[in-house]
């Protein structure tokens, strides 16, 4: 897997795959859900497809999220097979700000996008991007544009 290092402002996101992050995260509602975006990058950055991914953290699922590398690596691998990259990762935050927290920060790598999704109370939901630009980088807001 490689680190892209676009430097976006702007995601571009298929309605289809946007609607099924979405639900995924109310599914996984009191816990977070995890997954992997998966695009192109011609142009601008596209997502054309997710992966629904297992929340390894089983000790903290209700606050934290943990993508198995195996499980990662092969999502990877099919991707390329179909001439696209992971884009990025989008993860829930139950009852929470759809806002990176420190965790999160710590774990970003520069080159992805992270789309959070709040869910509060298990229906209602918003949806932002995320982005940096460096390791030691602040997280910068990414638009989201549904296409």
């Amino acid at each position: 897997m490689s680190f892209l290092g676009l430097g976006k402002s702007v995601i571009q996101i298929s309605k289809s795959v946007y609607d099924e992050i979405i639900n995924h995260a109310k599914e996984a509602y009191p816990n977070e859900c995890c997954g992997v975006l998966v695009g192109t990058t011609y142009h601008a950055p596209k997502v054309f497809e997710s992966h629904r991914a297992t929340n390894a953290n089983n000790d903290r699922a209700h606050d934290r999220y943990m993508i198995d590398p195996k499980e990662l690596n092969l999502i990877d691998k099919i991707a390329r097979t179909q001439g696209m990259d992971v884009m990025g990762f989008y993860h829930s935050h139950p009852d929470h700000p759809d806002k990176p927290s420190a965790t999160d920060r710590e774990w970003a790598q520069p080159g992805y996008s992270y789309i959070i999704i709040s869910v509060a109370g298990g229906k209602d939901v918003s949806a932002r991007s995320w982005g940096i630009e460096d390791e030691n980088a602040s997280f910068k807001e990414e638009k989201i544009k549904i296409i």
